[in-house]
């Protein structure tokens, strides 16, 4: 049954001061400790998103640690870090648990929840279930549900995580924060292990002149079109390492006017950083070539890297995470693609994301199966256990 604005509105009063949400049905599967995370995921769904620093939902995850007494800080590009300090620890360098505070799919009607027995749906929700988890993880660390043996230190990136060098830099720099293990934490997919590919995404603008002249009124389209096809016949290596993927093509026009500009966003992928390279000079060159033979402008701009990084690092982290999804009886695929962790194992410090639920995500809705929640929420604290007691990290 959809939620209704009165009924919302009542929750969202009463998660304000700790109660259980009244719009919300409880699961007899899932727990009170899963109840309050999926609240604090639909609560975050539904603010605006993006913003410039994400500060509506900023606000909101501020207001939650400061109410389990915590002493979050916000950094100069508006991400927010907070430490859960560990009366175990043997040294300092804690383990990195990161989450993307944004959507880029929020709504202002098709963003607000609607829920029944088993699923809950709507626009850009599975993208707030990264941080109401990490909200979950300090909740019950401060109620000592779980005690790991080491600090945790919770990031809340305001920045998309496309370019994980701004939001991981620092963090790299400091001798207290630099930590012996990340963690990032997405919303679908608990599924899914994924093996991380270095990463360029580019944009590639082709611009002309107004030219009524109807021979050569699909220029810029045809040269789109032309680009697109040339740089995905390219064999990039023998072994297939690298890879390209279309991600948007769009020509613009006014007015009915034939189109004088057009964009082309392409995502090349590779497990070689020197392959990967190679792959983005080639297509600065190629898209150059082709729009000055047409006597078109062509502009290449860098929109997102995410480097291979050294997947070896990882090893033993991937070993934790398959054992704990077999134990929850949840048969997993493995696969490769671009993932901001592979930041960290750049740096020698072991690294992966998992996702915490199950469902299906949309451009009209996400739909995300409440059960799983509860086991992703058990398998994100059960790992975070188990990793900080191994020697070595």
């Amino acid at each position: 049954m959809a939620l209704s604005i009165k009924k919302w509105l009542f929750s969202t009063v009463d998660a304000l001061f700790g109660k259980a949400a009244k719009a919300f049905k409880p699961s007899a599967k899932t727990s009170s400790r899963t109840d309050r995370l999926l609240v604090d995921a639909i609560r975050l769904a539904e603010l605006p998103s993006p913003a410039p620093a994400e500060e509506p939902r900023a606000a909101l995850v501020l207001e939650r640690l400061q109410s389990l007494a915590l002493l979050p800080e916000v950094n100069d590009s508006g991400s927010i870090l907070v430490r859960l300090h560990s009366e175990q620890a043997d040294d300092e360098a804690p383990i990195l648990l990161f989450t993307d505070l944004g959507s880029k799919r929020w709504h202002p009607a098709k963003s607000l929840a609607r829920l029944d027995a088993e699923n809950a749906a709507g626009a850009g929700l599975s993208d707030s279930l990264g941080s109401a988890a990490l909200l979950s993880v300090a909740e019950n660390c401060q109620n000592g549900v779980f005690l790991p043996r080491r600090d945790l230190l919770l990031l809340f990136t305001a920045k998309s995580l496309d370019d994980p060098n701004i939001s991981f830099g620092p963090l790299l720099d400091s001798p207290r924060d630099r930590p012996c293990a990340a963690i990032g934490v997405r919303g679908l997919s608990l599924d899914r292990i994924i093996h991380s590919v270095g990463s360029y995404r580019v944009k590639i603008t082709v611009s002309g002149e107004p030219n009524p002249d109807a021979a050569s009124s699909n220029k810029v389209t045809e040269t789109l079109i032309d680009t697109a096809r040339t740089l995905l016949g390219i064999a990039w290596d023998a072994e297939g390492k690298t890879k390209m993927f279309i991600r948007r093509l769009e020509a613009l026009t006014v007015y009915g006017l034939s189109p004088q500009e057009g964009v082309l966003e392409l995502e090349i992928e590779s497990s070689e950083g020197s392959l990967l390279d190679l792959a983005i000079n080639a297509v600065k060159a190629t898209a150059g070539k082709i729009g000055e033979a047409a006597n078109l402008k062509s502009e290449t701009e860098l929109l997102s890297f995410i480097p291979s990084g050294k997947p070896e690092k990882s090893m033993e982290l991937f070993e934790i995470l398959r054992k704990l999804t077999r134990e929850q009886r949840i048969k997993i695929t493995e696969e490769n693609g671009a993932d901001p962790a592979s930041f960290f194992t750049s740096a020698d410090i072991p690294a992966l994301s998992m996702g915490i639920a199950l469902g299906r995500e949309g451009a009209e809705r996400d739909v995300i199966n409440l059960d799983s929640v509860e086991k992703g929420r058990l398998i994100l604290e059960r790992f975070i256990v188990e990793t900080a007691a191994r020697d070595g990290f």
